[in-house]
């Protein structure tokens, strides 16, 4: 949490396990829609799935691999709740507008910034924009740790939500 400048930070067994946990800890109505990027994991979009919310892909933008902000425009609904938004590559997106689009429109932000560790935009980096930022430590990332997924935020209220979440995770056998 101190190297990205976030106030907490926690540890979970996957990515995947920390979105899922986000998500839920959010108690959106079944079928709201979740916007996320046509490049993705499967598990991610499992995720979800087995929340009974519903995926909205909206296409990506060529020269930044994020969302097409006008594409984003279009997709947002009444029932839209909140969005993944997934950097590639290292390239960082106009965070300004992206962001202001999600804010004004009360979408619950979760950052996957698992491409772009150390990634900045006017000195902030990705991962803190939104309510959490989700990083996965697979063998194919930058901070490799043999699979695992860190999760920051700012907000207490929501940290302690996913730390109890984290705790009554099954131990493996």
């Amino acid at each position: 949490s101190q190297y990205m400048e976030a106030k907490h930070c926690l540890a979970f067994p996957f990515a995947r396990t920390a979105i899922y946990y986000t998500l839920k800890s959010k108690s959106f109505p079944e079928g709201s829609e979740i916007i996320m990027p046509p490049i993705s994991i499967k598990g991610i979009l499992d995720v979800i799935i087995s929340l009974k919310l519903k995926p909205v892909f909206v296409d990506i933008d060529h020269d930044t691999l994020c969302f097409n902000l006008n594409e984003l425009r279009k997709s947002i609904t009444t029932n839209t709740k909140a969005i993944l938004i997934t950097y590639l590559y290292g390239i960082v997106p106009d965070m300004e507008e992206l962001i202001n689009i999600c804010l004004n429109n009360k979408l619950f932000i979760v950052e996957d910034f698992s491409h772009n560790l150390n990634a900045t935009f006017k000195g902030k980096k990705l991962g803190t924009f939104g309510n959490v930022g989700v990083y996965s430590s697979s063998s194919l990332k930058t901070f490799d740790t043999f699979g695992g997924g860190l999760l920051i935020t700012n907000d207490l209220k929501l940290f302690k939500v996913l730390q109890n979440c984290k705790m009554n995770l099954k131990k493996p056998p």
